[in-house]
């Protein structure tokens, strides 16, 4: 019973993160039916501290809404001090923890091949940010976990490798439904090429009524 109740927020959290994920990617894909192509290029240090705060923000946003109940009953900087850099195999569900964490380390890998990492540093960035997240967010509740820091960027490089060629593949397709598919399955395919997203347009540029939301990322 208790491991139950320990998986039960962490699923219903995961609903809304999801419910509010496939909307997104909806209201974006309705605009954008242009063909991708993935480029590796140099990155400074500034952009590389760039997107690794990006994730870790991810990480950090992702655990207070799958882990609230946990936060407010188990945490407290006192387990920096206890339980830094003391890994452990954790007891976590076997489903949360290969495919849970895999299905997370292969979106963090695409968004790093979207912005234009090569694959090897993609999966070296990956690496880092599952260790960040173990370091300084989980310790905040509990000490840090081997498996899921190997497991996360290591299966989640794999399976993210086939998404990118399988998203590529149906976006290219020019196919509306597999496009919508493709992006789906790699939302960060959208900061493929076109850095500027237009979220949603509603009338026309010279008309009476225009509404446009738009997010530049450089």
């Amino acid at each position: 019973m208790r491991l139950i109740s320990e998986i039960k927020p962490k699923m219903s959290g995961m609903r809304v993160l999801l419910l509010i994920f496939f909307i997104f990617v909806a209201i974006i894909s309705l605009n954008d039916a242009t063909a991708i192509e993935y480029q590796d290029e140099d990155h400074t240090f500034e952009q590389i501290l760039f997107d690794q705060g990006v994730v870790f923000s991810a990480h950090t946003a992702g655990y207070v809404l799958t882990q609230f109940e946990t936060i407010r009953t188990e945490g407290s900087f006192d387990n920096y001090k206890d339980n830094l850099f003391k890994f452990q195999f954790d007891g976590d569900n076997v489903n949360w923890n290969y495919f849970g964490h895999t299905y997370t380390g292969a979106q963090v890998y695409l968004y790093y091949r979207a912005r234009s990492y090569s694959k090897a540093k993609s999966l070296l960035y990956s690496f880092l940010s599952s260790l960040w997240f173990e370091l300084f967010i989980e310790t905040y509740t509990e000490k840090p976990s081997i498996q899921d820091t190997l497991n996360t960027p290591i299966f989640g490089a794999g399976l993210g490798y086939f998404i990118e060629d399988y998203s590529v593949e149906l976006i290219n397709s020019g196919n509306k439904y597999k496009n919508y598919l493709g992006r789906i399955l790699n939302p960060f395919s959208l900061l493929v090429d076109d850095k500027d997203l237009s979220f949603f347009t509603i009338g026309e540029p010279n008309g009476t009524y225009f509404v446009s939301l738009r997010y530049t990322y450089d």
